[in-house]
């Protein structure tokens, strides 16, 4: 892993309360705020991932369905 001087560096505005909400679940998850950050995003990255290729197995067996009740019908 490379020196925290050398990472990128992202400077974010958050709302009002937010703030706070982060620290606070970060402590409960013993990370520092900027790890709570990090780790979130990291699983929303994820979970997006999974929820596309879920998407794309339900589409392609929506579309298997179809070719079967219309050869049933034939």
């Amino acid at each position: 892993m490379r020196d925290s001087r050398e990472q990128d560096k992202f400077v974010i505005r958050l709302p009002d309360g937010l703030r706070p909400e982060i620290a606070a679940v970060a402590y409960r998850n013993q990370r520092s705020m900027n790890g709570e950050i990090i780790n979130r995003l990291e699983r929303s990255l994820a979970l997006e991932l999974a929820l596309d290729e879920k998407r794309k197995i339900i589409n392609q067996l929506l579309n298997r369905i179809a070719e079967l009740e219309t050869k049933a019908n034939e």
